[in-house]
């Protein structure tokens, strides 16, 4: 019987490791690739912008506020500052009574509108906080 020689293909215990080497660094890439979209799904660019602009704008109306605060303390210390003065000049002089009637009366026009202003903020912060006062 003549002897039948198979083809010699090269197989090698080495090329059969390097085959499964190769075929685990490949699987490994693509689990990392679909790893690495499924965690970008989840963090989506879009969604983290708005989320800012939603805080940005509340941040904007906070500071709204507090400019309308400062103002009214600053108005506060204007008028506190004219009836100091007026009652200095009374005090030193003893004889300005005129100065001192009208300041009186502009102190209680301030006062009156002031508290109107002041509710008017008070309002404005509970709007901005949900009605929490905070």
């Amino acid at each position: 019987m003549p002897e039948v020689k198979l083809p010699d293909i090269g197989i090698t215990f080495d090329s059969i490791l390097y085959t499964v080497a190769l075929i685990v660094a490949v699987s490994g890439v693509l689990v990392a690739i679909v790893k690495g979209v499924e965690a970008w799904k989840k963090i989506s660019v879009r969604d983290r912008v708005k989320a800012l602009e939603g805080r940005m704008t509340k941040v904007e109306a906070r500071l709204q506020l507090g400019d309308k605060r400062f103002e009214l303390q600053s108005d506060d210390m204007g008028q506190t500052l004219n009836t100091l003065q007026a009652l200095l000049i009374h005090f030193i002089s003893g004889n300005d009574h005129d100065r001192l009637r009208d300041q009186l009366q502009d102190l209680t026009t301030y006062m009156s509108d002031r508290t109107t202003r002041a509710l008017e903020y008070a309002n404005e912060h509970d709007n901005q906080n949900g009605g929490n006062n905070q």
